[in-house]
């Protein structure tokens, strides 16, 4: 039997009501026209990608990413509320660790610091003027 692939290219889907609520939660804007406008970015860009966490044709969590020649960038990472806790998160993480076996960063603020420390992340404080403090995550390859 083959498996099912679940974390995918969903490119096509960045602006469908379902996609768009998984963004709502980790975008700086969640309104419907941020939420639009974060979509907006990932369709006109082709260094852009918009992976998803689908099951059964359900989107579980999203993941926008940029592959640079010497690491990963996560721009976007987050998980539909019903799904929290259910290690979609962890699991986005390592098939992006797994498909390009280099570096993962990303930058973050307070609220979100915790998920990437919890897997494996280095985390490093750095003043930011809109949010007081953020913080560079890294996980090596």
């Amino acid at each position: 039997m083959r498996r099912k692939l679940m974390f995918q290219d969903i490119k096509s889907k960045v602006l469908c009501p379902e996609a768009g609520a998984i963004i709502a939660l980790a975008a700086i804007d969640g309104s419907p026209e941020g939420v639009a406008k974060e979509g907006e970015k990932y369709l006109t860009s082709d260094n852009l990608h918009f992976y998803g966490w689908v099951k059964e044709g359900e989107i579980l969590g999203i993941c926008g990413f940029e592959i640079h020649a010497d690491k990963v960038e996560i721009h976007l990472i987050a998980v539909a509320e019903k799904r929290h806790h259910q290690g979609i998160g962890s699991a986005m993480v390592t098939a992006l660790r797994d498909t390009y076996h280099m570096p993962i960063e990303a930058e973050t603020v307070e609220e979100a610091v915790g998920f990437y420390r919890k897997r494996g992340f280095r985390t490093t404080a750095f003043p930011d003027p809109e949010w007081g403090v953020k913080y560079s995550c890294v996980l090596d390859g």
